[in-house]
């Protein structure tokens, strides 16, 4: 039998477990060490199981919308999936982060942040350009955001030393040029083909924020830029923090 590729086995995960809620399935897609780093779900399968059983008591909706699923990177054993979701009466966009052993999902990171009155109009957090152009050296894409945020960031140098001409920011209530003066840690990134995800700590005006980051590269300058941010509260439900 054919492996399953981890995007395959998150893919899946999304359907079965998140949209059908088969709570049954829980075991077959995640570990027995499940780590949680999401603040406000429990640690572990019995912290994932309780949310999953929060939200089947909420009621479903009267019918099927498109999938929420706008784009999924996959390097190794790391997979990321940006959202566009409906809940509890919000739309938020959702970046997750998944660590994958074995086969099952073994760690889970995320950050959410509801779309302005402007998104629900034109969802510019999440729409753009889908397609991962596999052809393209997923190396040499991490290397050039790599290098994006040391010297833009840490040095100083000029971002549109790194920006096309034709670039396009997403995240309109957040805009990545406007952290000029934070402190920003990159904690990982991932890439697959065209396509760059970064998990980030910001510090900026004495509160810690969850970034992560979608980044489109053509020709070794960014070309398109997706992003949440979430602040990282005192309490959370683990002591895992969300990094």
């Amino acid at each position: 039998m054919e492996q399953k590729s981890n995007k395959t086995i998150v893919l899946e995960c999304y359907r079965k477990i998140i949209r059908d809620l088969d709570l049954s399935l829980v075991d077959s897609y995640v570990s027995e060490n499940y780590i949680q780093h999401s603040p406000i779900v429990k640690d572990g399968k019995e912290g994932l199981l309780e949310m999953l059983a929060f939200l089947k008591t909420l009621p479903k909706p009267a019918e099927q919308g498109p999938s929420p699923v706008m784009r999924v990177i996959a390097d190794g054993d790391l997979v990321a999936a940006h959202l566009d979701i409906k809940f509890m009466g919000q739309r938020v966009a959702v970046i997750d982060l998944f660590r994958l052993a074995d086969g099952k999902i073994a760690e889970h990171w995320d950050a959410g942040q509801t779309l302005t009155d402007e998104d629900e109009d034109r969802v510019t957090m999440t729409n753009g350009t889908t397609v991962i152009d596999e052809t393209a050296d997923a190396n040499m894409s991490k290397s050039l955001i790599s290098d994006f945020f040391k010297n833009v960031f840490e040095k100083g140098d000029a971002a549109n030393n790194y920006l096309a001409a034709d670039y396009a920011e997403h995240n309109t209530a957040n805009r990545l040029l406007s952290k000029m003066d934070s402190t920003i840690k990159v904690h990982r990134i991932i890439g697959e083909g065209n396509f760059v995800v970064a998990h980030c700590e910001c510090i900026t005006s004495g509160k810690t924020f969850a970034q992560i980051h979608i980044f489109r590269v053509d020709v070794n300058k960014i070309t398109e830029h997706w992003s949440v941010e979430q602040e990282v509260p005192e309490v959370m439900a683990h002591g895992n923090g969300m990094f």
